[in-house]
């Protein structure tokens, strides 16, 4: 990787041949991209150029055909006079929707058009967002941008995929950037003309299973906790033996959902190294052939690219499913479609007015 900074002066500078080791990583739960890298400074060797660079300023990632594959500010630096390293620590502009708060009312508007107003609000470029055309209304009290833009995008998700039975048919929305500007892609994407392969790009993997904390089988009672039915999974019980759990009913919450949600598959986690690809990253999805793993596609939940020496290494953390960060809407922040709130009588009031 090609490493550029831009400081206080209007021009770039390459300082590649400085730098000692970079990492490149991203991962679905963190969101925004970091980019780590060592450089080379000693005052006291005059042979070695003197490059100062500050918190805040800029930092470019290019690929060796000079694409750009990284834009963020320094967020942390260490200097070691005795090794002579200068450590930078990079975010890429997600961070700002990730750690800047804001108190907002949507009324009938379009998670792309939140998209857009939390981006002028924060200051960040838009890029292209996926379009779900599905109002939604909410109130958002001290929340993040990032928060915002997903309980938007969540919401209309869920909306989209009330009819569908198919997990593949689902959608799942994710954000990214593309330079200085934020996309909002569909989750999983599959990375085509790609695949993990042991005859040529795939040097290590690691794979786990667990049951531990299996649950396939959930008594849902009545608020008194009288037993009243069973949300249980056959095919993992006949498999694993029954393990079960308890789901009290709650008036103001779905019971079948909250109970079909308490069911815990067998936990399974793989990890893959490969030779470097630059297209390699979260959240996208890719076709993976290995022999302690069956052949298919897998999900990207984290990814660690490593330059050093001349070499371009990745570690690539797989799942199984694919995953979306959810965040969900309070009940007493859901408004109507003329931005009141949509109060929800409970069973139990409504039982008590009987």
């Amino acid at each position: 990787m090609v490493i550029k900074h831009k400081g206080t002066y209007p021009q770039m500078t390459d300082i590649t041949q400085l730098v000692h080791k970079i990492t490149w990583s991203g991962s679905r739960t963190a969101v925004a991209r970091k980019l780590v890298f060592q450089y080379l400074q000693d005052a006291r060797d005059p042979n070695l150029p003197v490059h100062a660079i500050d918190n805040g300023e800029t930092v470019y990632g290019y690929d060796e055909e000079g694409n750009e594959v990284f834009v963020g500010n320094v967020y942390s630096i260490e200097k070691d006079v005795k090794s002579s390293l200068v450590t930078v620590t990079a975010f890429d502009h997600l961070i700002v929707m990730m750690r800047s708060k804001t108190t907002r009312k949507f009324v009938n508007m379009t998670p792309e058009d939140i998209t857009m107003a939390m981006c002028k609000e924060l200051g960040v470029i838009p890029g292209t967002f996926e379009q779900t055309g599905v109002p939604v209304s909410f109130i958002a009290v001290r929340k993040t941008g990032y928060q915002i833009i997903m309980m938007a995008y969540t919401e209309a998700a869920k909306k989209l995929n009330a009819d569908k039975t198919d997990d593949k048919d689902k959608v799942r929305y994710h954000p990214v950037m593309d330079g200085v500007k934020l996309n909002i892609i569909k989750k999983g994407t599959l990375i085509e003309n790609y695949e993990a392969n042991g005859l040529n790009n795939l040097l290590n993997s690691r794979y786990k299973e667990s049951i531990e904390h299996m649950v396939n089988q959930i008594l849902i009672t009545d608020e008194e906790g009288n037993g009243q039915s069973y949300e249980k999974d056959d095919e993992l019980i006949k498999k694993y033996s029954m393990f079960q759990d308890v789901y009290k009913t709650d008036p103001n919450k779905d019971t079948q959902t909250e109970a079909k949600a308490m069911i815990k598959k067998p936990e399974r986690s793989a990890t893959i190294d490969c030779l470097g690809d630059y297209r390699i990253r979260a959240p996208y999805s890719i076709m993976v052939k290995e022999v302690l793993l069956q052949p298919g596609q897998f999900w990207i939940k984290s990814d660690v690219h490593t330059f050093e020496g001349g070499t371009h290494m990745m570690k690539i953390e797989l799942e199984f499913e694919n995953i979306a960060n959810e965040e969900k809407i309070a009940d007493n922040d859901r408004l109507d479609e003329n931005g009141n709130p949509i109060k929800k009588e409970t069973k139990r009031k409504k039982k008590k007015e009987a």
